[in-house]
């Protein structure tokens, strides 16, 4: 079976906003919404497990309603930072998911996926431990140690950028979490970081640009227009 993990417990503080960006309305449905319809019309999705903070449970459970026959959705608490609450989503899974089942994470705040990354993610867990959207990075990169001045060019055909939905086999991704602390969970920024850290394959398939991260208002407004063309 394959289910879904979708991390919705962020406070999207750059936003200037006191409601959190997943649950502001675009066109009168919550940002999470977006992602969330799009897994649960999925026949091949049997969980969705949304990992929220507990002041907007009772919000979330409104909205994430499945249809007689549609995934299951289930809840868990939002962590001290992103990857504590993807365990904390893992760890929800344990009475319904097999060690070799997939899950897919995806962040609530990329309503715009496309269908094909979970084509593509089971897919590619056939032969690897997890599969990571990707697309390369356009621009020339740099880096510099001090923020000031430029101290390394970087191979431009060999970055990427990341997205989600991310893909990894279950039991050996929530294996993965328990080899680390608590303080380096607390530092990682990306489930396919923690999973390379342990030693899983990761396979990169194609990402697109509209599958951006709503992140500021101008993301916002870009986001409205597309789905409203």
């Amino acid at each position: 079976m394959n289910h879904a993990i979708i991390v919705a417990g962020g406070v999207g503080s750059r936003m200037r906003s006191n409601i959190p960006k997943q649950y502001l309305t675009v066109k009168g449905v919550p940002v999470f919404m977006y992602s969330f319809r799009k897994f649960s019309t999925r026949t091949d999705i049997a969980t969705i497990v949304m990992v929220i903070s507990d002041e907007w449970k009772e919000f979330v459970e409104e909205w994430a309603t499945c249809k007689t026959g549609g995934p299951t959705v289930l809840y868990a608490p939002a962590g001290r930072s992103r990857q504590h609450s993807v365990f904390n989503g893992l760890k929800a899974l344990k009475d319904v998911a097999a060690a070799d089942d997939l899950v897919f994470v995806h962040d609530a705040v990329r309503p715009l996926f496309p269908l094909t990354n979970i084509t593509d993610g089971i897919a590619g867990c056939a032969d690897y431990d997890a599969t990571l959207p990707a697309i390369t990075v356009k621009d020339a990169t740099y880096q510099s140690r001090d923020g000031v001045t430029l101290s390394t060019i970087l191979p431009r055909t060999e970055l990427f950028s990341g997205q989600s939905p991310e893909c990894f086999r279950y039991g050996r991704f929530l294996a993965a979490h328990k080899l680390f602390d608590e303080e380096t969970i607390a530092q990682i920024r990306g489930c396919s970081e923690l999973a390379y850290q342990a030693g899983l394959t990761v396979k990169l398939i194609p990402g697109t640009e509209q599958n951006f991260k709503l992140t500021t208002i101008e993301d916002f407004k870009a986001f409205e227009m597309i789905i409203t063309n």
